[in-house]
């Protein structure tokens, strides 16, 4: 899903039909899935790691926000956390680009990542991150998996993701190795079924932040995570709009 996936057919369509074929993934989607279908026979499946990985040392909050109130929240965030180093997480490109551009206006060392950029512009990016000449990344989930920052302190869900499995490998980021971290969801009006899926998935409550002034409203009545086995789509969207998936949307 972040464009490796042509090189490796082509490469495994070259390989001699008598051989051994490990195949290696965070995650096991349904396009990794095919993948190994593909090209395995009888496969045997090894895992290594929990369903859900540990996040019991993030403190997770989420703040009700309206949608055009998100970028003066994330700056007065930003501002008030002092974050050693965070990254901002957007759900398409296009708002990646149009998030960095706002912020470098204000604040400095930010830069950006998704999809569309260059390989070896990526691992310059990633390399400045992690030295520290890079404080604040704006980024899609092509950085939500494998990617290690030590002084990684703060996951900014700048837009939730519909999928819980993508919020957990998000905050994942940070709390490694022993480190506290801090992970704050944005959630407009019309996401608060996204939220729920989220508590349902990790089977825990976030804690709701209090932003005077940048309040949106979260449905009464939302059921609790240990009241539903499954977050089922609900027949009409939770807050009156109706939720899109993008195929490319990294």
């Amino acid at each position: 899903d972040i464009g490796f996936r042509p090189d490796i057919e082509k490469i495994l369509r070259r390989c001699p039909t008598d051989r051994q074929t490990l195949l290696l993934s965070a995650t096991m989607s349904d396009e990794v899935l095919r993948l190994a279908q593909r090209y395995q026979r009888d496969p045997k499946t090894v895992q290594i790691t929990p369903e859900i990985p540990t996040v019991a040392r993030i403190r997770q909050s989420y703040v009700a926000v309206e949608e055009d109130r998100k970028l003066p929240l994330l700056l007065k965030l930003l501002e008030t956390e002092q974050p050693r180093a965070s990254i901002i997480f957007v759900e398409r490109k296009r708002w990646a680009e149009n998030l960095y551009r706002e912020l470098r206006q204000t604040i400095k060392g930010v830069s950006m990542m998704h999809g569309d950029l260059p390989q070896g512009m990526r691992t310059k990016i990633m390399e400045a991150f992690r030295a520290g000449k890079i404080r604040h990344l704006v980024a899609t989930d092509v950085v939500g998996r494998g990617i290690d920052v030590k002084n990684l302190s703060h996951v900014f869900n700048y837009d939730i993701p519909e999928d819980p499995d993508a919020y957990v490998h998000r905050i994942g980021r940070t709390g490694r190795i022993g480190a506290d971290g801090v992970a704050i969801a944005f959630i407009s009006p019309d996401q608060g079924h996204r939220l729920t899926s989220v508590e349902i998935f990790i089977n825990k409550l976030l804690d709701k932040r209090e932003a005077p002034g940048f309040e949106g409203v979260r449905p009464k009545d939302l059921p609790q995570p240990e009241e539903i086995k499954a977050p089922a789509a609900p027949a009409q969207p939770v807050f009156g709009r109706r939720t899109k998936k993008y195929s490319n949307r990294l």
